[in-house]
Formats: structure tokens, sequence, C-alpha cells
């Protein structure tokens, strides 16, 4: 019942267009069903001239209209009659489906929003667990489904009821034993759609499941050709595709042969109910007790009550398709964002001088084995620090602490004395510029993937942050120069050049802290000293952070930190370090080819 609630709570500010809808659907429904009477009267009264008991209003319609006699001569009256009449509702529909589209194109809009900025704002920890693909689908394929229920279902549903409320009176009025004959069944067509729709929803969750999955292969494929080429994994990613697209084209299969078992038997119960009114109004017809016109109408108004019914199947179908789809929207919405655990200080981003101080810090993700053990050091205003140690040690995961990509429970960091939990993420990040271990680039140009982070600089400052990143010569060679895209994920770029234009970001935003995780992996020695002599110039004017695997780079550091298994194994200048037996000294010895 929650997730009926939620669905229903996205449709604020928009229900009166939905309200609306429904008295437009209820004003087409009442036209349409004047029609059978209408060709009732017409039948019994103009046609066959038989006498009846017609109603007061049916008479006095007939009189108006100039008499049975005149009538009988003009037939193409009733006739006009019933196009104006039809006229009518369709109008009244058309009016119908204009306002419900309209709100569920804006309620599906603010929810496809709503969904991107919360992933926007995911808490790292918990994001992790969802593949991307089926995060893309999750935006598109399911909010897709949410929309189709919005436009259509909530409004066929009220018609569903509408009708049901409307005919059944007028069934009654015209001849109470017919009205049980040509209703008998729809109970029995109302609870079956029940049970298929009880039925249906894990079907359609395992579809959706299956779908996602396959989305995800095929992205990831997609982002990771050139892998795949170099290890010549083809084969084996067609073959994993291939199962994926199997597993999909089975649930498929599955959700075809329950629809097409709901069909066949609504079929034949909706057929086996219009049979029973033809039979049992023909014998009662026959015996003189209802005439050709009431049955003409019972007929008329079974087809118009027995569509929607009918087709409640397919309403309810889309309703558990629509009820899984938000559920798993929900499950996105409900996964826990980034917030600020303390109480928030005020926060100066131009005052800050950049002293961090590392206080016995823990942490670990989730309740796994701890990555971080009692981390304590200090970086004064202005210094140089590198940090070094072998993969897996938690160089890049105490980088992510102070990024607050992670928060940490036990210990602390401070900024000029602050906690860092008690400052605003986003304050803290816009005095922070960092170049990440997997380098990021947008499908843009390289003139927009430099100027990301400040959209306020100058082309000539953009300039001198690609000379800065020895990035500017490889771009002005390219056809359009800084105009040009680079491509997704930067897939005409190589690895070097990538990393060059992550640091040209760096160098172009103003900050009093650099952090730069094994960002000159992927460079040449060349480039990587062109780089280091840039950066050393800046040494003293904003505290640095170099994480790295190559020791040339801590030679100019104020300290270094050797990082093992979690915890800080050694630290002291690059002279004192080589000195001493450890990592750092074995490591030096191999890059410079002593052994």
């Amino acid at each position: 019942m929650k997730k009926y609630l939620d669905l229903w709570n996205i449709t604020v500010g928009y229900r009166g267009y939905y309200l609306a809808a429904v008295i437009f659907m209820a004003l087409g429904s009442f036209f349409a069903f004047l029609i059978p009477l209408v060709g009732k009267v017409t039948i019994d009264a103009v046609i066959t001239s038989k006498a009846l008991e017609l109603s007061s209003m049916s008479k006095f319609v007939i009189e108006l209209s100039g008499g049975v006699p005149f009538l009988k001569e003009r037939l193409w009256i009733p006739a006009l009659i019933l196009i104006v009449i039809s006229c009518l509702s369709g109008y009244f529909l058309y009016l119908k489906d204009r306002f419900s589209v309209h709100a569920c194109e804006a309620v599906a809009k603010n929810l496809r929003d709503k969904l991107y900025n919360h992933i926007q704002h995911i808490d790292l920890l918990p994001f992790a667990r969802f593949e991307s693909g089926d995060l893309v689908q999750r935006c598109t394929s399911d909010i897709e489904t949410v929309r189709i229920f919005l436009s259509k279902q909530i409004v066929e549903i009220s018609r569903a009821v509408i009708m049901l409320i409307l005919v059944v009176p007028m069934m009654i009025t015209l001849d109470p034993r017919m009205a049980v004959v040509s209703l008998c069944l729809i109970p029995i067509i109302i609870s079956f759609s029940y049970l298929f729709f009880q039925k249906i929803k894990a079907v359609f969750l395992q579809v959706d499941e299956a779908e996602g999955a396959l989305t995800s292969t095929m992205q990831e494929n997609l982002t990771g050709i050139r892998v795949v080429r170099a290890f010549t994994r083809q084969a084996f990613e067609i073959e994993r595709f291939n199962r994926r697209n199997a597993v999909f084209r089975d649930q498929q299969y599955r959700l075809i042969k329950v629809l097409g078992i709901y069909w066949g038997l609504s079929d034949f119960l909706c057929i086996g109910q219009i049979g029973l009114t033809l039979f049992g109004g023909g014998w009662l017809a026959s015996q003189g007790e209802i005439s050709i016109g009431t049955l003409y109408a019972f007929i008329t108004y079974l087809g118009i009550v027995l569509w929607p019914i009918r087709q409640m199947g397919r309403t309810l179908t889309d309703t558990g398709k629509a009820v899984v789809a938000f559920g798993r929207i929900t499950e996105v919405l409900d996964t826990p964002q980034e917030r600020d655990l303390d109480a928030v200080l005020p926060f100066n981003a131009e005052s800050v001088k950049g002293h961090l101080v590392f206080k016995n810090l823990n942490f670990r993700f989730y309740r796994q084995v701890p990555v971080l053990n009692n981390i304590a050091f200090e970086v004064k205003p202005g210094e140089t620090i590198a940090i070094v140690g072998p993969t897996g040690s938690g160089k890049t995961t105490l980088i992510s602490l102070l990024l607050r990509l992670y928060d940490f429970e036990v210990g602390s960091i401070e900024l000029d004395g602050t906690d860092i939990r008690q400052i605003p993420r986003k304050q803290l990040r816009k005095v922070v510029g960092a170049v990440l271990q997997e380098p990021f680039i947008y499908t843009k140009t390289a003139r927009e993937n430099i100027n990301l982070a400040d959209k306020t600089k100058m082309e000539k400052a953009i300039f001198r942050a690609a000379q800065d990143a020895c990035i500017h010569h490889s771009i002005q060679s390219f056809k359009k120069g800084y105009d040009t895209n680079i491509g997704e994920r930067g897939v005409t770029l190589s690895g070097g050049q990538k990393q060059r234009v992550t640091m040209a970001r760096s160098f172009l935003k103003t900050v009093p802290i650099l952090i730069w995780d094994d960002a000159l992996s992927a460079v040449d020695s060349a480039t990587e000293t062109q780089i280091l002599d840039t950066l050393q110039s800046r040494y003293g004017k904003l505290t640095t952070i170099l994480i790295t695997h190559r020791l040339s780079v801590c030679q100019h550091a104020d300290q270094v930190f050797v990082m093992d298994q979690g915890s800080i194994a050694q630290r002291g200048s690059h002279k004192s370090l080589i000195t001493q037996d450890g990592f750092y000294r074995n490591v030096w010895k191999i890059q410079e080819g002593a052994f």
C-alpha cells in the first residue's frame, strides 16, 4: 500500500488536471451511454411502431422532435442526434486526454529531475552497490513505465469505475432480469484480473532486472572497448552478452506466456458474457417480455462496459509494471545522500591557509577489515608531502576521506583547526584541487574539459593551465584545437593526455590545497620533469599532497609518508628514507637500477 501512496504522492501539484480529466471522462461516458437509449427509442417507437411503456423523458424528446409519424418519415433526425452525441462524447474524451497527458508529462519530468538530482548526491558507499547500466535503466525505462501509467491508466481505472456506476442503474431501469444476465460474469472477470495482477508483478520485476543486467553488460563493454580489443576478448564478451540476452529473452517469453493466458481466458469470459446476453435476451424477446430495442440497448451497453473491464487486465498489468518500476526508482531515492554529520560552522573559503592535521584516523568500508589504522600526521600551510606505498595500502582512501567522499567515525581530519565534518562538503571541495587516480574526460571539447571547475576563466588562463600541464601543444595539433570534441570518456586521447587534461583543470582552479593521486603514472619522464618543475614553482604557495609510485616525484617534497596495510610505516624526507631499510629504499634502488 505504501508504494501506491508514494505513487499517488508524486502527483502533488497536478491533481487538479487529473480531476479535470476524470470529469471530462465522466461527461464523455455519459454521452456515450445516451447512444444506446437513442437507438432503443428509435427502434421501438419509430421503426417498429410498437406500443411501449416509454419513460416520460423519452416521450418528451419524441414529441419535441415532432412526434412518431414525423420522425418515421425523417429517420435522418435520430441519426443526426446520434452523430451530435457521439461528437460531444469524443470532444470530452479529447479534453480528458489533453489534461491527463499535460499532468503526466509534468510529473514524469519532475520525477526524472528528482531522481537525477538525488543520484548526484548519493553517499558513495551505498552508491557502489548499483551498476551504472541498472541506474540508466531506472532513469529511463522505469520512469517511462511510470509515465505511461500516469498518462493512461489512472484515468482508465476511473473510466471503468464510472462506466459501472452509470451503466448498472441504466440496465436495471430498463429490465432487472436482463441486467442480471448481462452482468453475471463481470465479477468473475474482475476477480480474474485481480489475481492476474498479483501474479504479474513478480514477473515484471524479473524482466526489469534482466533488462538492467543486459544494459549494464552493454555499457560496460562499450566503455572498456579498448581493453576488449587489446586482450582479444571479443568472443568472451559476445558470449557474455548472449547469456544475459538469453536470460532477458526467457523472462520476456515467460511474461508473454502469462499475458497470453490472461488475454485468452478474458476473451473467453467476455465472449461468454455476450453469448449469455444474446441467448437470454433473445429468449425474452421471443416471449414478448422485452422489445428488440431493449435487447439492442443491452448488447450495446455490454459492449461499452466489457471493453474497459477487459482492458482492466492491461490496466492492472501496467499498474503492476508501474508499481515495480516505481519501487526500483524509490530504492534509489531512499538511498542516503551525503550529509554533514555534525553542526556546520561558518566557513570562509578565502581565508583558508591549508593547514591539515590527521589525528588517530581509522576507517573501514561497512564492517569489513579496517582500511586505515591510526593515521596521524600534520601538513603545514604551503608544505608539500608525498605519500607512497604498495597497491592497496590505503593511499587513495586517505584522500577520499579528506575530500569527504566517505565519512569516518574514529579520529579526525582538521583544516585550519576545524574538523572537516563541520565544514559543508561543497565548501570543503571548493578549496581543494584534486587530480584523481582515474582521469575522467567528458564528451565535450578540450576547452570545456579544462574549464570544468571555473567557468569564469578567460582563454588566456586556460592556455596557461594547459601549458603548465604540458598538453597545450597536443591540443593545438587537433583539427579544431581547443574546440575539438575529444569523444566519450576521452576516447581520442592517450592515457597520458587524459591525465594532463585533468592536471590542467587543477592548475586552472585557484585553491589553497592541491592533491594529485598518481597523476603522473601515464606520462613520460621528460614530460614528468617539465610538470614537476611547474609544480615546484608553486611549492610554498599552496599545500600539496602527491600520491605516487614514482619516487622521483618525492625528491623535492618536504615530507614523505610510506603507507603499508593502512598504517604509516615510515616517514621523513627523501634523503633520510633512502638511507633506512624498508619499502622506500628498496623501491628507490629498483627504480634507480641499482639491482
